[in-house]
């Protein structure tokens, strides 16, 4: 969301005795060069949401903080403010309610803030603490199969999940993360649950895959809970570093991993 700002000036004369035109003279020179150099920052409007973020890169190195579009869903039409030169942002005007906001900026890996209670429309809410937005890293999921098989050695059920990646070269540990839905729209920002899988991977090879088998104890373990038989839909995105936040629904901490925006195909299976 972005706004211009017009002034308007109006030239007049006006007679003043002269030593007090000098002195004005005076205290307005000096009001003038107080100012150089100065910035005014951006306003904080008196209701809406308003926070703050850092950026790095992959070193962990602080990149410009400001350009970072966040945005406000769900709204109609997108609610959308840019952080400025300090990290902070603000959003007017937002109606009271509960929602996900959205950071992004090219270059950057997206972060995903649910839970956002603005419980009155006409009030400020300000976000607790700053998140930390990383930079988008190269490591990329190029494939995903998924395999349902009916028993494993414990007699159970399972699905088995393959992931690949092929650029880059693989050089050391890579790590995918995982999302599910029951629907095949399933992506970071729809999935109603996650799993962060951890793989190892060899500089000999330009294509690198990795394997896991989940059970229906362990996809339950991470939120996936819908009946056996059902259709579910999944998406693997390359990951690198993760931030730890406070889950605002549930007070704990938690870990956000920081995708590559490339997703790897969605592919379907059954619940185990």
């Amino acid at each position: 969301m972005s706004a211009s700002s017009f002034y308007f000036f109006r030239s007049y004369s006006m007679k003043v005795p002269l030593p007090y035109g000098r002195l004005l003279h005076f205290c307005g020179l000096l009001a003038l060069l107080s100012g150089c150099g100065q910035k005014d920052p951006d306003p904080v409007p008196p209701t809406g949401i308003a926070g703050t973020v850092t950026v790095r890169n992959q070193l962990g190195t602080g990149l410009p903080k400001g350009g970072v579009t966040v945005t406000v869903f769900p709204t109609s039409p997108l609610l959308t403010a840019k952080t400025n030169e300090a990290g902070a942002f603000a959003l007017g005007s937002v109606p009271a309610g509960t929602y996900t906001l959205v950071f992004s900026r090219p270059g950057l890996s997206t972060f995903v803030l649910r839970g956002v209670a603005h419980p009155q429309s006409n009030g400020l809410t300000r976000l607790p603490e700053t998140y930390a937005l990383l930079q988008e890293p190269e490591l990329r999921a190029t494939s995903l199969r998924a395999t349902n098989s009916p028993a494993g050695a414990g007699g159970l059920p399972f699905v088995t999940f393959a992931t690949g990646r092929t650029s880059p070269q693989p050089t050391s540990n890579g790590s995918y993360v995982l999302y599910f839905s029951t629907t095949p729209d399933v992506s970071f920002l729809t999935a109603t649950s996650a799993i962060i899988l951890v793989s190892s991977a060899s500089s000999a090879t330009t294509t690198h895959s990795s394997t896991w088998s989940l059970d229906r104890a362990e996809l339950a373990r991470y939120g996936f809970t819908p009946a056996s038989g059902t259709t579910g839909y999944a998406v693997a995105y390359g990951m690198q570093g993760m931030t730890p936040y406070t889950d605002l629904a549930t007070g704990q901490k938690v870990h956000w991993p920081h995708p590559n925006l490339t997703p790897s195909p969605v592919v379907s299976f059954t619940m185990p």
